[in-house]
C-alpha cells in the first residue's frame, strides 16, 4: 500500500521505556530516525515471526491512537519492508525492546503527494512510540494468544458497561454476549425470534452523547423503517441479541460493548476506535419472511453515516 502508514501512539513514553537502556539515534534504510531503548531479554524478533506490540500513534501533539486504550496490535514481520516505515526497524529487536521514531510529512509529501489524508498537512511531525510485547514464530501462536487477549479485553469491557448503567441506576438486561436492554415500552406477545423479519426505527449514540445516525432524524437522510432478519449476521451483533429480547410494539434503550458493534474500525469519524454505543430502538413490525423483492424499496441515497448494519 502506498499510503501513510498511521501507527498507534504508547501512553506515556516514558513508561514505555522505564527499565530499557537507551541506544543512540539511527536512521533506518528508507531515511526514517528511530531509537531503541533496549530490554535485558534475549529473544530476537526474526523475519517470519509474528509481534504483538503495544502502541501510540501521535501527530503533533495529538494522541491519534493509544494501544493501551484497547488492544495490542498484532504484525507479521516480511522481509520486504516500506521505506520511511516502522516496519524497517522490527527484525532484530527484542523482546521488550522500545522504539521511538519519527516520520515527517514533508517526507511524504515529496515521495507520494497524491497519498496524503486530508487531515493531515505540511509541516506535521508524526511520532510513533512502540513496544515489544511478545514474539511468535507461527501464525498458529500468535492466534492463540490473540484469543486470550480479544476475550480478556471483551470481558473488560462488559464490565466497563455494567459499571457505566449502576452509576446512572439503569436497569438493564444482559444479552448473552453482554449488551444491556432497557426497556421503555415492553411491547406486547412474543419476543421478537431468530429467523423472523423485523422493522424497527432507531437512533444510535456514543456514550459521549454523540448522534452518529437515525432513521428518524432527517438529518440523516434516510427516514424509511430498517429491516432485517433476525440472527442472520445482517447486523452489529449487540443491536442483534438487543432487539430478540424485545416484543413487537415495544421500544428499548440497548447498551453496546464496541467488541459488538464496530470495534477498530467503526468507519465513521463519529465513531472512534472501540467506543461502546447506545440505540434507541422500537420495534414496528415482526414478520416470518422478508418482503417480496419487488415490495422492497429502494435504499436510500449513499451518506457518510452508518446505521447499525454490520460491515
Amino acid at each position: 500500500m502506498r499510503t501513510i502508514r498511521i501507527f498507534s501512539v504508547l501512553a506515556l513514553a516514558s513508561a514505555m521505556i522505564a527499565g530499557c537502556s537507551q541506544t543512540s539515534l539511527k536512521k533506518t534504510p528508507g531515511g526514517m530516525p528511530y531509537q531503541v531503548f533496549s530490554s535485558k531479554d534475549t529473544q530476537k524478533v526474526e523475519v517470519g515471526d509474528f509481534i504483538k506490540a503495544s502502541y501510540i500513534y501521535k501527530v503533533n501533539d495529538s494522541v491519534l491512537f493509544d494501544s493501551h486504550n484497547s488492544m495490542p496490535v498484532y504484525i507479521p514481520v516480511m522481509a520486504q519492508t516500506q521505506p520511511y516505515d516502522i516496519s524497517e526497524v522490527w527484525s532484530g529487536l527484542k523482546l521488550g525492546d522500545s522504539v521511538v521514531a519519527t516520520q515527517m510529512l514533508d517526507t511524504f509529501i515529496k515521495r507520494m503527494p497524491e497519498n496524503i489524508p486530508p487531515q493531515f498537512k505540511k509541516g506535521d511531525r508524526i511520532r510513533i512510540f512502540a513496544k515489544i510485547l511478545g514474539i511468535f514464530k507461527n501464525d498458529s501462536l500468535m492466534n492463540v494468544d490473540k484469543k486470550k487477549t480479544f476475550d480478556a479485553f471483551a470481558a473488560n469491557e462488559v464490565v466497563v458497561v455494567e459499571n457505566y448503567l449502576k452509576e446512572k441506576k439503569i436497569t438493564a438486561q444482559k444479552t448473552p454476549s453482554g449488551a444491556f436492554v432497557e426497556y421503555k415500552n415492553p411491547g406486547t406477545g412474543n419476543n421478537v425470534d431468530s429467523g423472523k423479519y423485523v422493522t424497527v426505527n432507531y437512533t444510535g449514540t456514543t456514550f459521549a452523547g454523540t448522534k452518529f445516525d437515525s432513521n428518524t432524524d432527517t438529518a440523516f437522510h434516510h427516514t424509511e423503517p430498517l429491516g432485517f432478519v433476525v440472527g442472520a449476521g445482517q447486523m452489529i451483533k449487540g443491536f442483534d441479541e438487543g432487539v430478540r429480547l424485545m416484543k413487537p410494539g415495544g421500544s428499548a434503550r440497548i447498551y453496546i460493548p464496541s467488541l459488538l458493534a464496530y470495534g477498530d474500525r467503526p468507519g465513521t469519524p463519529l465513531i472512534k476506535p472501540f467506543e461502546h454505543l447506545i440505540f434507541d430502538v422500537q420495534v414496528l413490525e415482526v414478520k416470518d419472511a422478508p418482503p417480496a423483492v419487488k415490495d422492497i424499496p429502494p435504499p436510500p441515497p449513499p451518506t457518510e453515516k452508518i446505521d447499525a448494519h454490520q460491515h
